[in-house]
């Protein structure tokens, strides 16, 4: 599921769907899927607080699922969840802001967001894993043909050493 609940930048949510799904069969996710969450810097800022300590907003943040039997959240009827991997949340206003200082489009940047978060919620993580999740988003980026979606004559930087 995609949803859009920030106001500022139209989106093409109907292709954002269409990555997603093509995204699911690239990483052979079969029946397991993810929801999308577009927000503002004001609701990312209040959720980059809440959940890491710092109060200003990020371009991705990512939650992932875990049912009952893992410590997940109780009541939820695991059958319901089985198979979801999780939520990602994009600040649409800190993708363009960060589009802009690349070089590329903002479609192009949350497209690798989503790409990005989805690693998180299959449980990469770029900070610990020595660039194993570096190399492969780069991998993915280019077997989705988003590595040549600059928008100027530079090359695209991969930028994720930040995120």
């Amino acid at each position: 599921m995609i949803l859009d609940q920030q106001q500022q930048i139209e989106l093409d949510l109907a292709g954002f769907r269409a990555y997603a799904r093509r995204l699911r069969s690239v990483l052979k996710l079969g029946r397991r899927d993810f929801n999308v969450c577009f927000v503002n810097d004001d609701e990312m800022a209040r959720m980059n607080s809440l959940y890491r300590g710092n109060p200003a907003p990020t371009d991705v943040l990512s939650f992932p699922w875990e049912d009952e039997e893992q410590g997940g959240p109780e009541g939820l009827d695991a059958g319901e969840f089985a198979g979801f991997l999780g939520d990602i949340v994009i600040s649409v206003e800190t993708a363009g802001r960060n589009a802009r200082v690349e070089g590329h489009s903002t479609e192009a940047e949350i497209r690798w967001l989503i790409l990005h978060g989805t690693l998180h919620l299959l449980g990469y993580d770029h900070e610990r894993d020595q660039g194993e999740m570096t190399a492969l988003e780069l991998s993915l980026r280019e077997r989705l043909d988003l590595s040549d979606e600059a928008t100027t004559d530079r090359p695209a930087s991969p930028r994720l050493a930040r995120r």
